[in-house]
């Protein structure tokens, strides 16, 4: 009990140092983002602190098994380097004993990191949502600077306006241009307003006295057409449909059968195992002699750990596209590190059973 004790403190300091600097990372980060948006009238600004906070938590899912791995390696690496661990093998305590300290450690930041899967990250998401709709809506004259282009919607929109009237409520000189497959649409107009979002979740804006140009690429059809009122449409469908994904409750997902929801129903369900399975891997992965370079073993560890998640990055967009079957689904991206750790593990007393053959 006194060695766990001992263990877990070991472990809790460098967790506790490694998880406030990776938040202080992801903050800047999304500061960096949200301020840029709103800088080009993206989003409101009254909104960019409360949208860093809300991006803060749901990278928790990430940062707190990621602090975990990084964590325990560096204690139990400090442990071989200083010979301490052979001491407590000397004295019967063995690296299953280390594995159950770790294991009971790694169990609570992965029932942690499961709260914030299933139950956190949805609410994070409904209110990003609704946060950003309402910045959307609210989309007027007063987010749009001079002489600055607008990225408008998903579809590739970008909106130009030469000058800009607020007392009016008209954009001057404005031009938009979108692709569209092999061609290009080009409207040029004297002035245009920007009408509220919809319920759709479009916004729309429209043009008065101007041109529109569609320009074929590959050919000469090229269609011009002068008019005096012109409106378009920006379409959000895609990104509004991320976000409902995202923001559904976990109830909904486990009772759908579309293949991008059961890939986000199966990502919440698997953090508390992929935070369960880095804080195991970590310890045998840590095994140094007081000779071996602090580098080569870090090294080793942040290989198996890209290599995890690269794999489950794999796996979730396979089942995303339907290419892999609900069952086993993401199970599948944790049989190679669960066979790199019976392996670690394994390895020990296998070549102390050649050394004795």
């Amino acid at each position: 009990m006194l060695i766990e004790r001992y263990l877990t403190s070991e472990i809790l300091r460098p967790f506790a140092a490694g998880l406030a600097m990776l938040a202080t990372v992801s903050v800047a980060f999304s500061t960096a983002v949200r301020l840029s948006e709103a800088a080009s009238g993206e989003i409101a600004a009254p909104v960019v602190a409360e949208l860093i906070f809300l991006n803060t938590l749901v990278s928790l899912e990430v940062l707190i098994p990621t602090t975990l791995f990084l964590a325990v390696l560096l204690a139990v690496g400090r442990l071989h380097r200083e010979s301490e661990m052979a001491a407590m093998q000397s004295a019967g305590i063995g690296e299953v004993r280390v594995l159950w300290a770790v294991g009971k450690l790694a169990l609570l930041c992965a029932l942690l990191v499961g709260w914030i899967s299933t139950q956190v990250r949805p609410w994070v998401y409904t209110r990003s949502y609704e946060l950003e709709q309402r910045s959307i809506s609210r989309f007027d004259i007063s987010n749009i600077r001079p002489g600055t282009f607008v990225d408008m919607g998903n579809g590739g929109y970008v909106l130009y306006a030469q000058e800009v009237d607020a007392a009016a409520g008209e954009l001057r000189d404005v031009f938009v241009q979108v692709d569209q497959g092999l061609r290009s649409q080009v409207i040029a107009a004297t002035s245009a307003r920007i009408h509220d979002m919809d319920e759709e979740g479009s916004r729309s804006v429209e043009f008065f006295d101007g041109y529109s140009y569609l320009l074929e690429r590959d050919g000469p059809r090229d269609v011009e057409m002068r008019f005096g009122s012109f409106l378009i449409r920006f379409p959000q469908e895609e990104r509004i449909e991320r976000f409902r994904r995202k923001s559904a409750a976990t109830a909904v997902l486990a009772a759908s059968t579309e293949p991008k929801e059961i890939a986000e129903y199966q990502w919440r369900l698997s953090t508390p195992l992929s935070t369960l399975m880095l804080g195991l891997l970590a310890v045998p992965l840590a095994r140094a002699n007081p000779r071996q370079p602090r580098a080569s073993t870090l090294a080793v560890a942040i290989g198996a750990y890209l290599l995890l998640f690269a794999i489950l990055s794999g796996v979730r967009n396979s089942l995303e596209n339907g290419d892999v079957p609900a069952f086993p689904g993401l199970l599948l991206a944790y049989l190679p590190p669960l066979a790199l750790l019976a392996m670690l593990l394994g390895w020990p007393r296998l070549r102390l059973a050649r050394a004795r053959g």
